[in-house]
């Protein structure tokens, strides 16, 4: 797989994502030589623009979508996604709608990837929610149905445990999937939890090890203060240099 026919990595964001989030994002994918396109889709639900995403791409195509607030950890884990897409395999962190009706575990588009011929051949489903599923996830009932094959990243730890994964665990708000292959921060419309997202992302284009004890103190601080007040432009000091280039 050479790098010039890797699929780039889309993602929206309204207009209440701070700069911290949107430009942390972006400093990761820059820092994993991933191609990012991040897409301001203010007030449109997610399923509509993985719709209009979907659209713009040919048969062949793998598409891969990001939650602004989730990236890989590792460029290794984005290879793999598309390897698996590249076979026809609906590829994902695993999800779970507790709020649905429909109770299994599927590829949630915080970090998934599909060929679009394999959404033609299951019907070209809608990727909006609707009464009985959540966004995109139809695309994994249908493809267990029509006997293909699903793959889960399931979660590995979480640092405010807030939801249930079924019978398969809990997620919340900063959870790591895998062998620390994914992190998706969860909420992070508020301003409480940036402070998470912009230490893991330090760690990162900094070249460091995880530092899990430095994330933990920061949620439970986060959990013992009343919730914060935004300020639109803050970045952490360590990234204000490396941004300074790319707003």
């Amino acid at each position: 797989m050479s790098d010039a026919k890797l699929p780039a990595v889309y993602s929206m964001y309204w207009n209440n994502i701070a700069d911290v989030v949107r430009l942390g994002q972006r400093g990761v994918f820059a820092h994993l030589g991933i191609e990012l396109i991040q897409e301001n889709a203010d007030q449109q639900s997610h399923g509509a623009w993985m719709n209009e995403v979907v659209a713009r791409h040919g048969p062949d195509d793998v598409i891969v979508f990001c939650d602004i607030d989730a990236f890989p950890l590792k460029r290794e884990a984005y290879l793999e996604a598309v390897r698996q897409a590249e076979q026809g395999v609906v590829f994902g962190l695993a999800q779970f709608s507790n709020h649905k009706r429909h109770q299994d575990l599927y590829a949630g588009p915080m970090f998934m990837a599909f060929r679009k011929r394999t959404w033609e051949a299951l019907g070209r489903p809608d990727l909006k929610s609707n009464k009985q599923y959540d966004a995109a996830e139809v695309l994994s009932v249908l493809t267990r149905q029509q006997g293909g094959k699903v793959e889960l990243v399931m979660p590995s730890s979480c640092l405010i445990p807030k939801w249930a994964l079924a019978e398969h665990g809990v997620f919340g708000v900063a959870t790591f999937y895998g062998h620390c292959d994914f992190f998706h921060l969860f909420e992070s419309r508020r301003p409480e939890y940036e402070r998470i997202f912009a230490s893991v992302v330090d760690d990162l284009v900094a070249g460091r090890k995880l530092n899990f004890s430095h994330y933990l103190a920061i949620a439970q601080q986060a959990g013992d203060t009343p919730p914060l007040a935004r300020k639109r432009n803050w970045v952490p000091k360590p990234l204000r240099r490396y941004f300074s280039s790319t707003t």
